[in-house]
């Protein structure tokens, strides 16, 4: 292994409400990021004591890393509970990322708001823009992806025409769940992936389209014996299935024909007969083949099929969602955890490559996607970046 030298930093800023003021007591900071949680996370621990003003919803800005790669402000957020101890004299700063804002505000709004309703819709992003617009969470409008389709365009419940559509964020409903809510169904026609909405660092809010398999070209790579620390893998084909079906929103005739189940609401069901994780002497399922079937529902959806002789608007389908869900179930779930030294700005989403013989990885083809992220700088003034990774084969 090559030896490099290199000088780690930290640096903390609080804002008193008037300016950022550097926090002289921090001595250590860990920060969490991933596509998995809400929103970044982030602890400092401090000694001694300041006198700075930090109180519930104080604005913080995390920097730190190594001179050899990467020196960078790595998290912006709020401070929200403290710790405090006697004896050390320490005390630990627990902060929450910007995106946190979303969780925490919830509509106060008597009935709800409706963001989408007919003839006109409003696609997934304009949405959840106008949620974290809501919620006072910044953002890059040109970071928050979508499908563009005009959603809400097409449903409306002639059994109780005085309920609030889907498309309601709903009284009493944080910002958050109802983003979330959207991101589950926001699959393009093409079923080549799935919106999710996350926190990146330096406060940075994502929301780009999630697909089965990464990139084919990584973002970074990684060589065992060079520049990781320690790493696993597992692969794992629990919640595996090769048979999704999908329900949607109530169609027009729901209630008309008594007993006719298809009438009632738009569904889809997409299933294949390769399935090698499937343990042998299964029953045939109801197409003719050893099957198990994952369900998911939900009422954003507003007609069955991507081409649908039924529904001419542009909205979210059963088929989609269901076609990608199969893609994601229909696998074994490869988890790979390692840690490494550098201090490249790594993110979740990004496309990652390790080379490690040890763990049988050399296919150079063979990359996950970054799901979760750890930075850490000890009070040692050790710099650590843990990475979680995913691939389904």
């Amino acid at each position: 292994m090559t030896a490099t030298a290199r000088t780690t930093a930290l640096e903390v800023y609080i804002f008193d409400g008037v300016d950022w003021q550097y926090d002289g007591a921090a001595y250590a900071a860990s920060c969490r990021f991933g596509f998995d949680q809400r929103y970044a996370e982030a602890d400092i621990w401090r000694t001694g004591g300041t006198a700075l003003a930090i109180n519930y919803w104080s604005r913080v800005d995390l920097w730190m890393g190594a001179s050899d790669l990467g020196y960078a402000r790595r998290f912006s957020g709020y401070v929200v509970p403290l710790d405090n101890a006697l004896y050390p004299v320490e005390g630990v700063l627990h902060c929450r990322g910007v995106l946190y804002r979303a969780q925490w505000v919830r509509n106060q709004t008597p009935g709800g708001t409706v963001l989408a309703e007919p003839p006109t819709g409003a696609s997934d992003e304009a949405q959840v823009m106008a949620v974290l617009d809501a919620c006072g969470v910044p953002y890059t409008a040109g970071n928050i992806g979508g499908t563009g389709k005009a959603l809400g365009s097409e449903f409306f419940d002639f059994s109780n025409p005085t309920v609030p559509g889907p498309f309601t964020w709903g009284e009493g409903q944080s910002g958050l769940d109802y983003i979330e809510a959207l991101d589950a169904v926001s699959v393009p026609d093409d079923a080549s992936g799935r919106y999710r909405t996350f926190e990146s660092l330096n406060g940075e809010v994502y929301r780009i389209a999630m697909s089965t398999a990464p990139k084919s070209t990584p973002d970074f790579s990684f060589t065992e014996g060079e520049d990781v620390l320690e790493a696993r893998i597992t692969r794992d084909p629990a919640g595996a299935a090769n048979r999704v079906t999908v329900t949607g929103a109530p169609t027009p005739l729901a209630g008309a024909v008594a007993g006719v189940a298809d009438l009632d609401v738009y569904r889809f069901t997409a299933g294949t007969a390769a399935a090698p994780y499937l343990p042998p002497g299964l029953p045939d399922g109801p197409d003719g083949y050893p099957a198990l079937t994952a369900t998911f529902a939900s009422p954003l959806l507003e007609k069955a099929l991507i081409v649908d002789p039924d529904v001419a608007g542009d909205v979210l389908s059963c088929e989609a969602v269901a076609q990608f869900l199969l893609q994601e179930r229909n696998c074994v779930l490869d988890t790979l955890e390692f840690a490494t030294p550098r201090a490249d700005l790594l993110g979740p989403g990004q496309t990652i490559h390790l080379h490690s013989p040890r763990l049988a990885i050399t296919d150079p083809d063979q990359h996950y996607w970054l799901q979760r992220l750890e930075i850490t700088l000890d009070e040692r003034g050790v710099f650590t970046q843990k990475l979680t990774c995913l691939r389904r084969s």
